[in-house]
C-alpha cells in the first residue's frame, strides 16, 4: 500500500495543476504580442507595426478575446 501512496500525491498535484492552468488568467506583455505576431512594438504610441500597417495593442488584445490594461501596458486574457 505505501508504494501507492506516492503515485497518487503526484497524480493529484499534477491535476490540480492542470486544472488551474486551464481556469486561470494570462496576462501577456504587448510588446512581447506584438514580437509574437511579427511587428514592432513603439511603447510611446502603444502600437505594433508590421511591415505594411500598424495596430493599437488594445485593438489586437480585443481581437484575441482580451482586456487591454492601458496603464500596465498588458492584455489579459480569460477574464471573467
Amino acid at each position: 500500500m505505501q508504494r501507492s501512496r506516492p503515485a497518487f500525491v503526484i497524480v493529484l498535484a499534477a491535476s490540480l495543476v492542470v486544472t488551474g492552468c486551464a481556469t486561470g488568467k494570462v496576462r501577456i506583455a504587448s510588446t512581447k504580442s506584438c514580437k509574437a505576431h511579427g511587428g514592432t512594438y513603439d511603447a510611446s504610441a502603444h502600437t505594433c507595426t508590421f511591415e505594411r500597417s500598424s495596430k493599437h495593442a488594445a485593438a489586437i488584445c480585443q481581437e484575441e478575446g482580451g482586456y487591454y490594461d492601458p496603464n500596465a501596458d498588458y492584455c489579459e486574457l480569460g477574464r471573467d
